[in-house]
């Protein structure tokens, strides 16, 4: 599939603003699954832009604008090719227990995806969880679908009811939240079990599809990668109780959402602000030309 995605994310002040400074992870990935035939960046105010890629090999861009200004707005333009998944995990024939020895050889390099991070706290109560939605001696392929569903089926998305500094554990609390909390849920699960686990930003095609509706923040989604015995990452979808497709498009991955949030910052000037975010997720013959007017620049 092609898609056409335009993010915008606006932010305007009751009183210049003096300087401000951000970094944004819009740019998406290119991945086996999908590539990025055109991406653009605009900026308002004008200024120079400059990127590096991080330590989980997002695309990070940064700017900075050192005069005043009532107005920021930063739109990414991204034109990107998806492919079909393959299933990675048929054949596999293994408990969950053997699944985590098979692990050991590289937890080096795997350590990131295995222990407690920011919003991924361990805790009693997500142990026990754990050991009973992912036992030791239950089948790995089994268990990963069963875990998918059962987060679905036992939490409810109700945007608003959390925000991007709910926990794990205030979310299992809650028992409702958005994409962000199903998928710090099935990460602190699996790798409480020993399954490597990792956190991925993106977009997903929430509009009327001859493949159903999906669920999805208005301004980004949220899913999960597992790491197979064979290893390749799988994509997980709690949130919709699907696993990674071709409707989705990742922007970056990283522990938790704390390592790839789309766009953070800070200014000096008024002590407030207002920000609004604006996406569109276009598909096939509507998809827009590279480079074509859209109005995201100052008009």
């Amino acid at each position: 599939m092609q898609f056409h995605i335009e993010h915008s994310t606006e932010f305007d002040y009751p009183t210049p603003a003096t300087e401000a400074f951000s970094e944004f992870r819009l740019q998406p990935r290119d991945t086996p699954h999908q590539s990025v035939t055109h991406h653009q960046t605009r900026v308002f105010p004008s200024v120079l832009t400059d990127d590096y890629t991080d330590y989980f090999g997002n695309h990070v861009e940064t700017m900075s604008v050192p005069f005043r200004h009532q107005r920021l707005k930063v739109t990414s333009i991204a034109d990107v090719i998806t492919q079909p998944r393959s299933d990675v995990l048929s054949g596999l024939n293994l408990a969950v227990c053997e699944a985590g020895l098979l692990f050991q050889s590289d937890r080096r390099n795997l350590h990131d995806f295995l222990r407690p991070s920011k919003y991924v706290a361990f805790s009693n109560q997500l142990t026990k969880l754990s050991s009973a939605l992912l036992p030791d001696t239950g089948d790995f392929t089994e268990c990963l679908r069963n875990l998918n569903r059962h987060i679905f089926e036992e939490f409810t998305y109700t945007p608003g009811a959390t925000d991007v500094n709910t926990d794990v554990n205030e979310f299992l609390n809650r028992k409702e939240g958005v994409c962000q909390d199903f998928s710090h849920f099935m990460i602190g699960i699996c790798r409480l079990a020993g399954i490597p686990a990792r956190y991925v930003s993106g977009y997903i095609e929430t509009d009327p599809a001859p493949e159903g509706v999906l669920v999805g923040a208005t301004a980004s989604h949220a899913w999960v990668e597992v790491m197979a015995p064979n290893g390749f990452w799988v994509g997980l979808d709690p949130t919709n109780n699907i696993f990674e497709g071709e409707r989705h498009v990742q922007i970056g991955i990283g522990r938790d959402y704390y390592d790839v949030p789309p766009m953070k910052g800070t200014f000096k000037g008024p002590n407030s602000q207002v920000m609004s975010v604006d996406v569109s997720m276009t598909r096939g013959d509507d998809v827009k030309a590279a480079g074509s007017p859209d109005g995201s620049g100052e008009e």
